[in-house]
C-alpha cells in the first residue's frame, strides 16, 4: 500500500484515546486527522485556550505508544466570521494550535475557510470577492505565525466556502505567498450536481493550479438524494474512486490520506474499495514502466 491511510478521530463510536488506539490498530491505520475539542470530553477541553505543554505532551506520548501520527490537527472554527470578536477569537486559535502542532508533532494545521455567516452556514456571499479578500487576510495572519513558529498550516477548498473552486485556491496561494502554506484536498468537496460528471477535469485542474501545494488528502464519498448533496460512506457515492486513488498515487506517493465521514462499521467495505482501487493504479503504473 503506498498511501498512509487514516481515519478522523471524531468518526469513531466511543471518544476515548483507548478506544480510537484498538480501531486504528485493527484496521492497521498509522494516522488520524485528530481535532482535540472535537473528540476529548468538554469537561476536559472546550476549545484551544487550554491547550498546556503538560496536556499536549501527556497526548504526543499517546500517540508515540499506539504508534500513530496526527497527520492533521484539525481546527475547524470560522476565519472569516463578521462578527470581529469571534473572528479574532477563532484567529487566536489558529495561532494555539500551531504551538499544539509542535508538542504534538503533528504533520499541519488543517482548516476549512468559513463562512461570512456565523455559525459556518451557507450564504452566496462566500462567493464574492469580498470574502475570498477576508480569506486572504486571515491566512496572512495564521501563515505569519506559522513562519515564525516553524509550523505548517493547510486550507481546505470547498463549494459553499469562499474557496470553491481550483482558481480560488491559487488565488489565495499566490496572494498569502508563504513557504508554510499548504491544502488538504478532498475531492468530494468541490463536487456539485453540476460537476460531477467532470471528476478528472477537477483533479487534473488541481494537479497544474496547486499539486506540489497539497499536502494531505480526504477519502470521502457524496450523491444527491432528492436533489441534495449528501456524505455517504467512502466507495458508496458517486466519487469515481479508481481515478481518485490514481490521481493520489501519482501526484503524491506515500502521502496521507483519511477516511472522512465513513463510521466504524462502514469501514471494511471502505476499506475493500480502496484496495481494489489502489491494486488497479498500482498495475496502471507499473504497465506504464
Amino acid at each position: 500500500m503506498s498511501i498512509n491511510i487514516g481515519i478522523r478521530a471524531h468518526d469513531v463510536s466511543e471518544h476515548t484515546l483507548n478506544h480510537l488506539f484498538s480501531v486504528t490498530a485493527n484496521y492497521g491505520f498509522n494516522n488520524v486527522q485528530f481535532a482535540p475539542f472535537k473528540f476529548l470530553p468538554k469537561k476536559l477541553i472546550t476549545d484551544s485556550s487550554q491547550y498546556s505543554p503538560g496536556l499536549l505532551t501527556m497526548i504526543d506520548q499517546k500517540f508515540k505508544e499506539a504508534g500513530v501520527k496526527i497527520s492533521v490537527l484539525g481546527n475547524y472554527v470560522n476565519m472569516i466570521d463578521y462578527n470581529s470578536i469571534i473572528r479574532d477569537k477563532n484567529l487566536q486559535s489558529y495561532q494555539n494550535s500551531l504551538v499544539a502542532e509542535k508538542f504534538l508533532h503533528a504533520a499541519v494545521v488543517g482548516s476549512e475557510t468559513g463562512s461570512v455567516l456565523s455559525p459556518n452556514g451557507y450564504t452566496p456571499h462566500n462567493f464574492t470577492d469580498s470574502a475570498l479578500l477576508r480569506v486572504i487576510d486571515s491566512v496572512k495572519q495564521i501563515t505569519s505565525a506559522a513562519e515564525k513558529l516553524g509550523a505548517l498550516f493547510a486550507i481546505e477548498p470547498g463549494i459553499n466556502h469562499p474557496l470553491y473552486d481550483n482558481y480560488a485556491v491559487r488565488r489565495v496561494l499566490d496572494a498569502v505567498d508563504s513557504p508554510n502554506l499548504f491544502v488538504i484536498f478532498d475531492l468530494a468537496n468541490l463536487i456539485s450536481k453540476d460537476n460531477y460528471k467532470d471528476q478528472g477535469t477537477i483533479l487534473s485542474e488541481a494537479a497544474r493550479l496547486y499539486g506540489p501545494q497539497i499536502c494531505t488528502f480526504h477519502l470521502k464519498d457524496v450523491d444527491f438524494i432528492n436533489g441534495q448533496k449528501v456524505t455517504v460512506p467512502f466507495g458508496s457515492g458517486i466519487i469515481d474512486v479508481d481515478r481518485y486513488i490514481s490521481f493520489i498515487n501519482q501526484l503524491k506517493p506515500f502521502t496521507f490520506a483519511t477516511f472522512e465521514a465513513t463510521k466504524e462499521n462502514q469501514l471494511d467495505s471502505a476499506l475493500a474499495v480502496f484496495h481494489q482501487a489502489e491494486k488497479k493504479s498500482k498495475a496502471i503504473i507499473k504497465a506504464l514502466q
